[in-house]
């Protein structure tokens, strides 16, 4: 037989073939029969559970203290899981009601209840055994890691009564990982009576899921056409405007030369709500046209009169408001050149553009802030030594200004002598054209003050 390196054949060591080495907790080594045993009573209590076989289940839960104690077959659940999957009823309670089992132990963020709703015995059995569950305190707002409630795997199973004892206190918004609501898992598995009880329940009915599809879009596509008559009539769909997917001219990110205003920056609405993990809401600020600007401001009130009625839904994209105006801004996320390149008026296009979006968004942290603190003092937020450190700070601001100076001056030197299209017209405007490319690097410098200072 083969050893490891190490160890020889003898009458002391404790390997056997297709056996186990098992340190005891006292740190003395015993044989591997220990380990057999321990498998032994594994497998059998696993056959005893699945066949419904109480008295085997009690003679081997007695001899094993590991067990007894709720802790996991070798199969990968414990016994009270299986019982519950498998329905069966005497099991489950000699385990909760003798056995005092935990109904909330987490196993793999799984639960007792949502076992027994996923179980496809029949639906009696099941009820039968959630109401037991239930009367022992089981929790049915809990989520496993795929975002999946008790009553979203009740749904999908079909067990009728199990919905309608838990609907009342489930949340009929929650979301799995796939966007999916109870409803959705219904409606996919074509359980025309859970779909009813649901909608009486208030359940909604115009809920996207992440593959841009309503619990009626879903029967439809499953021709389930007699869930789909239980939907109202949906509204013509809503196309998103171009200008805010993707950015298809200059003028999306510069002034035009009639227009005062700074850029919508609309492109940027989308991907900012994915990051709010409320991408499905980007329909309330596109049909009023809300810009970046507009979006970075937004506070509860607003958003509620953008039709976002649900407390939820408003504080996931405040607080992600919250967390990007809190990012210190940073010179590195201005547009840089290349070395060794020559510009020409393009380039000088994209930095000016990009100068721009960089001033809109400190504009807005400025505001976003004014409003979070208004009503408060200067003295609530900055103290004595943080006066002096900001001092210091204005210190290196200074020397930051200096060095984006030397920057621009750098980039026009590298300019061609006779570009194509001359965007810095000679003698008098450029000195002029210099004046504004200081003015608006002094902007950012002031912005960025402002930030620092409202933000410590």
């Amino acid at each position: 037989m083969y050893r490891p390196a190490g160890y020889e054949d003898s009458d002391e060591d404790d390997f056997e073939e297709f056996g186990y080495f098992y340190s005891s907790p006292t740190g003395k080594q015993e044989n591997s029969a220990f380990m057999t045993i321990q498998e032994d009573d594994d497998t059998m209590l696993y056959n005893a559970v699945l066949d419904d076989n109480l008295e085997e289940t009690k003679r081997i839960m007695k001899q094993n203290e590991f067990l007894r104690s709720g802790g996991e077959l070798r199969q990968g659940w414990p016994a009270l899981f299986y019982a519950c999957y498998e329905a069966k009823l005497t099991i489950v309670k000699y385990l909760v009601q003798e056995q005092q089992l935990d109904v909330n132990r987490e196993y793999g963020l799984q639960t007792a209840l949502m076992i027994a709703c996923s179980s496809p015995q029949a639906s009696d059995c099941v009820y039968q055994i959630v109401r037991l569950l239930l009367d022992y305190g089981a929790i049915i707002g809990m989520l496993d890691q795929y975002g999946y409630s008790p009553l979203m795997f009740a749904c999908k199973e079909g067990h009728l009564n199990v919905v309608k004892e838990i609907v009342a206190e489930s949340s009929l918004l929650s979301i799995d990982n796939e966007g999916n609501t109870a409803l959705f898992h219904a409606v996919n598995n074509n359980r025309l009576e859970v779909v009813k009880v649901l909608l009486r329940a208030g359940a909604p009915t115009h809920t996207v899921n992440k593959q841009g599809y309503t619990p009626r879009q879903c029967a439809m596509h499953n021709n389930f056409l007699d869930i789909a008559e239980l939907f109202p009539p949906e509204q013509k769909q809503f196309e998103i405007p171009s200008n805010y997917l993707c950015y298809s001219n200059y003028r999306n990110f510069i002034h035009d030369i009639q227009n005062d205003n700074p850029p919508g920056y609309y492109p940027d609405l989308g991907a900012m709500l994915v990051g709010m993990n409320s991408e499905a809401k980007l329909r309330h600020f596109v049909e009023p046209g809300l810009n970046l600007f507009e979006f970075l401001t937004l506070t509860d009130e607003r958003l509620r009169e953008l039709g976002l009625k649900y407390p939820i839904e408003r504080k996931r994209i405040l607080l992600g408001l919250y967390d990007f105006h809190q990012k210190k801004w940073s010179k590195n996320s201005v547009w840089t050149m290349e070395k060794q390149r020559i510009l020409d008026f393009y380039d000088i296009l994209e930095a000016l553009g990009n100068i721009l979006k960089h001033l809109t968004i400190i504009h807005a942290s400025l505001v976003y802030t004014k409003q979070l603190t208004g009503g408060h003092g200067r003295k609530a937020f900055l103290t004595t030594k943080q006066c002096a450190d900001l001092n210091l700070q204005l210190i290196e601001l200074r020397a930051s200004v200096d060095d984006l100076q030397l920057h621009i001056k750098t980039m026009h030197k590298l300019s061609i002598p006779k570009p194509v299209m001359l965007i810095i017209p000679p003698n008098k405007d450029q000195r002029t054209f210099v004046k504004m490319m200081k003015l608006g690097i002094f902007l950012i410098a002031g912005g960025f003050v402002m930030y620092r200072k409202w933000i410590r």
